[in-house]
């Protein structure tokens, strides 16, 4: 295989955990060409990154059929030798078919008829693997031997620490970095919980708490900080994906929910502590041997659910004193 297509366009958690193909790619074939198609709003993992050769741009909605027919072409210009569609779902599979490409490729559990369209499917074990076991799997499966470490490279560039070093300028350490939101509403720990934490960690270490989280958050985010009893650096909205990463390369500690930022955490080796509920940290937790999971034990979790009928129980019964304790083992 010298001339592949990644098809992984979301959501930013899963695409940070499939830059672990990346390196197993390259080891075994340096002069292969990777070409990646993501979403719009994750595209900034995989643009300029070191290991890709050519991205695809596409949006999450909103494509019209002249754009969509374009890209299509593109791809299938490209004449790749093989297609790998890591997201499993009815649209890459179809996008896929779509390139014409001879060696289609995917997990045979894949969802929403996917698999249809592959021409070489194999199989997860168990459904509690995590997932990044699934890509190396889906390497081994393909002849690609995993490497001896699992790394997730992320395009962080000089001029993205530059940045992060001038504002955070004369900052106390320990940093530490929370994150308090995630897209389920469902896997966020209170906002209340979040505040009266950073208040802990603020008075335990006297270091600088900041926060960050997506242009869209902004609302939530003040909401937590303005619950708490000392100061905290608010970063919401002004620093793109790879300025986050560059900021948590220089954490001493990353706090927050299921989500893209935990999953970048873990990229970048920061120590974390993970709060989990809904979901099930055997899949999806932090890769990350720097990281804790904490969460509490109820018999209808991992329910994987967006709507809870329990009124969130399983984040609101988890206390500030669980996730300081966790905090406090890792700063």
């Amino acid at each position: 295989m010298h001339n592949i297509l990644l098809i992984k366009p979301s959501a930013l958690g899963d695409v940070i955990q499939a830059t672990c193909m990346l390196p197993v790619i390259k080891k075994h074939n340096p002069s292969a060409k990777i070409s990646w198609l993501v979403f719009e709003h994750n595209k900034d993992i995989v643009v300029d990154h070191p290991l890709i050769d050519e991205v695809f741009v596409l949006k999450r909605r909103g494509n019209s059929i002249r754009t969509l027919w374009q890209l299509i072409k593109k791809l299938r210009s490209r004449k790749f030798d093989a297609v790998i569609d890591a997201q499993g779902l009815l649209r890459s599979g179809l996008i896929a078919w779509f390139t014409g490409c001879k060696r289609r490729i995917g997990f045979n559990n894949a969802c929403e008829m996917a698999p249809w369209f592959y021409t070489e499917k194999y199989d997860i074990p168990t459904r509690a693997m995590h997932a990044v076991n699934g890509y190396l799997k889906l390497c081994e499966a393909l002849g690609i031997p995993k490497l001896p470490e699992v790394t997730f490279p992320l395009p962080i560039k000089q001029h993205h620490q530059e940045k992060i070093s001038a504002l955070l300028n004369a900052q106390q350490k320990p940093l530490i970095t929370i994150c308090p939101t995630a897209r389920w509403q469902t896997k966020c720990w209170p906002k209340a919980s979040f505040a009266a934490l950073a208040d802990a960690l603020k008075n335990k270490y006297q270091g600088t708490i900041i926060f960050v989280g997506a242009p869209n958050e902004q609302d939530v985010i003040k909401n937590v900080i303005n619950l708490m009893q000392k100061e905290a650096l608010d970063f919401t909205g002004k620093l793109n994906l790879i300025e986050i990463a560059a900021l948590l390369q220089k954490s001493d500690l990353f706090v927050g929910n299921d989500s893209g930022l935990m999953h970048m955490a873990a990229a970048t080796k920061t120590p974390s502590v993970a709060i989990f509920g809904p979901t099930d940290p055997r899949r999806t937790g932090p890769y990350n041997s720097k990281a804790q999971v904490v969460k509490e034990d109820f018999s209808c979790e991992p329910c994987f659910k967006r709507e809870c009928k329990y009124d969130m129980k399983c984040m609101r019964e988890l206390s500030v004193e669980k996730v300081l304790q966790a905090c406090m083992e890792l700063v």
